[in-house]
């Protein structure tokens, strides 16, 4: 490496002098090229010396014995992987961590500044026979013998030499890293790096598998940030990562790299790094600043762009989109591709999305954002072109994770509350529901909706009727339903529970409200099926009555039920 190195400044000197030797030729690139031949993976490697502290054998099965019965040959054990560590800033100190297809595995070696020769991506082979493989606080690696801890053996720093004499790179760097889920392919011919969603994901992998890997956990957040230093200086310091499910990880930092005074950054975003071990717990091994992006975008003074959301690296990211509303997909569409699946403009086909892009003349499907409508949502209901093809080329604000929809980037997880979006010239009504429009023509293969008993000005007799059973009346007024009780609550409590009505709803029970409900007066015959004293599994539950619609508690209301029909 010095030699070509060298040569390069001889020659940069010489033209810098002259200018005019164009016809001198460049030395050619030495390209490094292993004489070794890997045999076997590091995943069978670790898994073979499992729980031990002790120098790598031959090859299983593969012994030269001599005339005294003595090994006095054999084929030697090598593995091969790819470098994903990084000493450059300081935060990693004297490791070198490879990964192939099947694991990783980390090199305890006594020398700095490993990055100069060994680069991020470069592919090296190394022989293990005769190193040793061990622990150091349980993460699994190669080293030396060191002092014990607790009376367990420990590895500590292997010689650079020795290291040498057992190791040869393979080729150039190739830095190009494939971003891939757990369960997705492993390339076996590049760098990769596992994404997770949240820190539970990774305890559902083995343990072998995911040590010293290359990981990126998304949606996350420092505690402390904004205040706390990376850590202090020339001591090092633990600072905790939260994911989106309140979820913890430990990020080991040192006072020794070159970033140690930054402060933690606010906001939301993307970590990643070395998965390490520490006694019995992961913690995360930062390379440099460059793998902490975390940014206040994705709040609602700052949304994310349409152009973000679409860059695969944001997918598992929460927060606002900012964008305009172009169309929808058609119906029987689960698996968008094209443009002839989805509709551009207002006359939509289904009720259950909306497409968003940057431009509202956006007519490219592949710049589009599809976004879920949740079901029996106040979203839905506002947000739909179907039922308000006006929205076309509206300008809107959501609240989601940004992650696949019909089979193409999009917006999920969506509370559906008039508080999760905001669309331009739209103001939702109060409550948690607002009062749905009436539907339906109040036969049984056509029942009315909630929205036609609530919007009823007379009465009506022997009509069918569906909805969500929600609640109960507790007393004469219905203003005082409790609709937002759960279904533990309801099969557990006596008080004031009863069976001599229930509340139906538009939508399920945690979103409904007296706005989106109407009150049902139950007789005896239907008490034991509808009442929740009596039958506390019909929580929740859709049904269809045949019914009566009239006042009831001071509202319009359903009475007179002779038919139950359960959804």
């Amino acid at each position: 490496m010095r030699k070509s190195i060298y040569a390069g400044m001889l020659l940069l000197g010489a033209g810098l002098m002259t200018g005019c030797q164009a016809d001198m030729d460049a030395p050619e690139l030495e390209i490094p090229v292993s004489t070794l031949q890997s045999n076997m993976s590091i995943l069978d490697l670790k898994t073979a010396y499992e729980g031990m502290s002790t120098p790598v054998g031959y090859l299983p099965g593969t012994e030269v014995l001599d005339a005294a019965g003595n090994a006095v040959s054999g084929e030697h054990i090598v593995i091969k992987g790819r470098v994903v560590s990084s000493d450059a800033t300081g935060n990693i100190y004297k490791s070198l961590v490879i990964q192939d297809e099947t694991a990783a595995l980390a090199f305890s070696l006594n020398q700095s500044s490993m990055y100069v020769d060994y680069r991020l991506g470069q592919e090296v082979l190394v022989d293990m026979t005769g190193l040793n493989i061990g622990y150091y606080r349980g993460l699994q690696q190669v080293g030396y013998p060191g002092e014990p801890y607790n009376g367990e053996p420990q590895l500590g720093f292997m010689s650079y030499d020795y290291w040498l004499e057992h190791s040869q790179k393979n080729g150039m760097p190739d830095a190009d890293c494939a971003y891939i889920r757990p369960d997705d392919p492993v390339p076996a011919d590049k760098m990769h790096c596992f994404v997770f969603n949240s820190f539970d994901e990774v305890n559902g992998q083995l343990l072998m598998q995911m040590q010293s890997q290359l990981v990126e956990f998304r949606n996350v957040h420092f505690d402390g940030a904004g205040e706390l230093n990376y850590s202090d200086y020339q001591e090092s310091a633990n600072r905790t990562l939260i994911d989106a499910n309140g979820q913890t990880m430990t990020v080991r930092n040192s006072g020794y790299s070159n970033f140690y005074n930054e402060i933690l950054p606010k906001g939301t975003g993307r970590v990643r790094g070395i998965l390490s071990y520490y006694g019995d717990s992961w913690q995360l091994v930062l390379r440099g600043l460059s793998d902490v992006m975390i940014t206040e975008d994705g709040s609602k003074e700052k949304p994310f762009t349409v152009e973000q959301a679409l860059d695969p690296e944001n997918e598992g990211m929460s927060g606002w989109v900012t964008g305009y509303i172009v169309g929808s997909v058609k119906a029987g569409e689960n698996n968008v591709t094209s443009n002839d699946q989805v509709i551009f403009g207002g006359d939509a086909e289904m009720d259950n999305n909306i497409l968003i892009a940057a431009s509202p003349d956006e007519t490219d499907v592949l710049n589009c954002l599809a976004v879920e409508l949740p079901q029996n949502s106040v979203f839905r209901y506002y947000g739909n072109l179907a039922d308000n093809p006006e929205l076309y080329k509206r300008k809107i604000d959501v609240n989601g994770t940004i992650g696949k929809y019909l089979g193409m980037a999009g917006i999920v997880d969506n509370a559906g509350t008039k508080d999760s979006f905001e669309i331009e010239g739209v103001t939702p009504g109060s409550a948690t529901g607002d009062t749905p429009r009436p539907a339906g023509s109040g036969t049984e293969t056509d029942p009315y909706n909630v929205g036609y008993v609530i919007a009823a000005t007379a009465s009506e007799t022997e009509v069918w009727v569906t909805g969500y059973v929600a609640g109960y009346v507790i007393n004469g007024d219905f203003e005082d339903a409790n609709c937002e009780f759960s279904a533990s609550e309801v099969s557990g409590s006596t008080n004031y529970l009863n069976s001599i009505n229930i509340i139906l709803s538009e939508v399920a029970p945690m979103q409904c409200s007296v706005g989106n409900s109407v009150p049902c007066q139950l007789s005896v015959a239907v008490r034991p099926i509808l009442g929740l004293r009596l039958n506390p599994s019909i929580f929740a539950k859709k049904v269809k009555l045949k019914c009566n619609i009239k006042k009831y508690l001071g509202t319009m209301g359903i009475g007179n039920i002779t038919e139950v029909v359960e959804l």
